[in-house]
């Protein structure tokens, strides 16, 4: 068992909060927390209850602890810190938008052609290089004749009416 003093508690909730997130190394000997001046071993621990009780989420990757606050831990550590709950962690805010920077962001990332839907070539890939010659292709595709080939390839294998298979 670990004694946890109220202000060992209070430094790694008030960090916490601060950011919205903490990193804990899986290493019970570490004297010091990276980033809060309290015993590794106590952060742990602390961030095990929290855990427990649904306020904080984990991920464990390579002996490494990643905590990030949720909404009702938001509302437990305002709470036991007493400070009003118009104040969000830093995960939790949203960087200010300058108006017209994301219309030019999103027009950027569009491929060729300025349609939805990824970086692809688009037409360019199958050797149209205007959007007029691939309407003019697909307008005439509609007028030609099937091959003969196909005709023949038609009634050499009909397709039964009782199923979907070649005889």
């Amino acid at each position: 068992m670990v004694l946890i003093s109220k202000q060992q508690k209070r430094l790694v909730y008030s960090y916490l909060f601060e950011e919205g997130v903490i990193v804990v190394k899986k290493d019970t000997h570490m004297k010091k927390h990276q980033h809060v001046d309290v015993p590794n071993l106590n952060v742990m621990c602390i961030m095990k209850t929290l855990v427990s009780k649904k306020f904080v989420s984990e991920m464990f990757c390579w002996n490494w602890y990643y905590f990030a606050i949720t909404k009702e831990g938001v509302k437990f550590l305002s709470q036991y810190l007493g400070i009003s709950e118009n104040v969000l962690p830093k995960t939790f805010k949203s960087a200010p938008k300058k108006p017209g920077e994301e219309d030019e962001r999103r027009e950027e990332r569009r491929g060729y052609g300025q349609r939805r839907g990824g970086r692809g070539r688009g037409s360019r890939a199958r050797g149209y290089h205007t959007e007029e010659q691939h309407e003019q292709k697909v307008e005439t595709a509609g007028e030609q004749a099937p091959a003969p080939e196909a005709k023949a390839q038609a009634q050499k294998y009909p397709i039964t009416k009782y199923t979907d298979q070649y005889i």
